[in-house]
């Protein structure tokens, strides 16, 4: 068995690969694609995550791949097909981590039926996290949004959307920041604003794989809760995703203490695609991958 470095001519055997993974919930390694051909063009981009390949003579069967934003590497795989899981999965960790540079830690996120993949991030040091669902609104589905929409973010709101992330996400590496730059065009920042007081904000972005809108960050002041600001921050994201960038349906995940916000998104019209399981690894700071 040889594990290199991905090249230009692997790209489409990965691709196919991977989506052979992801069409079995047992196997499948969730936000990395489930389609070869969305899998193949984000491999092709600049911007692509890092991958590993393993080959056994000239037969491709295996590859892990990471993806890294503000030194957290989120890592795709691994996908092993036609062998020793455990030992193809431990080539290919041990090379992709001498590919990524100095990290705070690593992220994976699995179907909850992917028994192997969790053995083996346990068996790396990962801690189990908690069970998070996926779920998707369609184009078709999509609700008009009752009462005034929010708002697009603008400058003088910057103080109060920082506090009010500070309390919604105390615990959560997500930052709100990527957010708040208005020349990606790939992401958008509603708010509401209550006598001059941010009470709620909605994060979106546009995703290539899959070719995806995503609610990547929700917050309503407790103050204001139960008046229909969620909902119409939520919807008001999903129209712009839908109807202004032309994604074909909208895409969030939501973690098992959030009851209340997994009504919130049934309600809006969201179905559940995927429950999945994460894993976390960390590093102290004089101890960086």
């Amino acid at each position: 068995m040889s594990v290199t470095p991905i090249h230009p001519a692997d790209l489409s055997d990965v691709a196919r690969l991977i989506a052979k993974q992801n069409a079995n919930p047992e196997t499948q390694c969730l936000y990395s694609g489930e389609r070869a051909e969305e899998i193949e063009a984000a491999l092709r981009k600049q911007t692509a995550p890092c991958y590993v390949v393993a080959r056994e003579g000239r037969t491709l069967i295996g590859a892990m791949g990471c993806e890294v934003e503000e030194e957290r590497g989120y890592l795709q795989g691994p996908f092993v097909d036609g062998a020793d899981f455990d030992a193809v999965a431990d080539a290919l960790w041990s090379a992709l981590q001498m590919q990524i540079a100095s990290l705070t830690g690593w992220e994976a996120f699995l179907h909850v039926r992917n028994e192997r993949g969790a053995a083996f991030y346990l068996r790396q040091g990962f801690r189990r996290g908690q069970t998070a669902q996926i779920y998707v609104l369609s184009a078709s589905a999509l609700q008009p949004i009752e009462g005034e929409p929010a708002r697009r973010f603008t400058p003088e709101c910057a103080a109060g959307v920082r506090a009010l992330h500070e309390l919604a996400f105390a615990d959560s590496p997500d930052s709100i920041e990527p957010f708040m730059n208005g020349d990606d065009e790939t992401r958008c920042l509603f708010v509401y604003v209550d006598k001059g007081r941010c009470v709620g904000y909605v994060a979106a972005s546009v995703n290539d794989n899959p070719r995806e809108g995503s609610i990547d960050l929700l917050a309503v002041d407790a103050s204001v809760r139960n008046r229909g600001y969620g909902r119409r921050l939520l919807l008001t994201a999903a129209h712009w995703l839908i109807r202004e960038r032309g994604m074909p349906q909208v895409g969030l995940t939501v973690r098992d203490m959030r009851a209340d916000a997994r009504g919130l998104y049934q309600r809006s019209g969201f179905r559940l695609l995927h429950t999945g399981v994460g894993y976390a690894r960390e590093f102290p700071t004089n101890k960086r991958r």
